[in-house]
C-alpha cells in the first residue's frame, strides 16, 4: 500500500503490521503526544488515570494491536481486545502532524477489517469527546456517556459509541 497524506508532508510507503514487543513505550509517547499536542490536555490531565492510554507489554502479546507507519517510522496506532461477536477498539492515535491526512480513516477501515477477520459483529469503543465526530463519520454511533470526569475539566465526558459491521458484501 502506497500513499501520500494529503495536505501534510507525509509522504512514502504507508504499512500496517503488528506491534513488535518491546515497543509499548515508543507507542505510548504516540499515543500521548497525539493526546497532548492535538488536544492540547494540560499535563496535569495527561497525569489523570495515565491507564487509558498507556500501552503495556501485554497489550502488544495478548491483544490485537497495530501499528501504521510510513517508510518505516510509526505514525499511529490502533488496538483491539475482547472476543467477538463484540470487540473493543482502544487507542487508536496518529502522530499530530498526521490528523486530517486520511490516515486515520486508513487505519478505521483497517481495523474494521481485522475485527471481522476475527469474527466480530460490533465494535465497542470509549471516544475523546473532540473525537466523536470522526468515529460519526466513519459510521459509529454515540450510546451514552461515562460518568467520570477529570477534577480539572468538570464537563469533559468520554464517549460510549457502537459501530455494526457490515457484511463483506456491503
Amino acid at each position: 500500500m502506497t500513499g501520500a497524506a494529503k495536505g501534510t508532508q507525509l509522504v512514502g510507503r504507508v504499512t500496517i503490521r503488528p506491534a513488535r514487543p518491546g515497543e509499548h513505550v515508543a507507542l505510548t509517547a504516540l499515543v500521548m503526544r497525539s493526546a497532548q499536542q492535538h488536544w492540547g490536555y494540560s499535563t496535569e490531565f495527561m497525569a489523570w488515570e495515565p491507564q487509558h492510554l498507556e500501552i503495556e507489554p501485554e497489550h502488544i502479546t495478548d491483544a490485537v494491536t497495530n501499528v501504521l507507519e510510513i517508510d518505516g517510522r510509526a505514525i499511529g496506532v490502533y488496538m483491539l481486545r475482547g472476543a467477538p461477536p463484540e470487540i473493543e477498539l482502544s487507542r487508536m492515535m496518529l502522530e499530530p502532524s498526521a490528523i486530517g491526512s486520511g490516515l486515520g480513516r486508513r487505519m478505521w477501515e483497517h481495523a474494521v477489517c481485522t475485527a471481522r477477520d476475527l469474527g466480530a459483529r460490533v465494535i465497542m469503543l470509549d471516544s475523546d469527546p473532540n473525537a466523536e465526530g470522526f468515529y460519526q463519520r466513519m459510521g459509529a454511533v454515540t450510546v451514552g456517556e461515562h460518568d467520570w470526569t477529570p477534577p480539572m475539566m468538570p464537563d469533559w465526558r468520554v464517549k460510549i459509541m457502537r459501530f455494526e459491521i457490515p457484511d463483506r458484501s456491503e
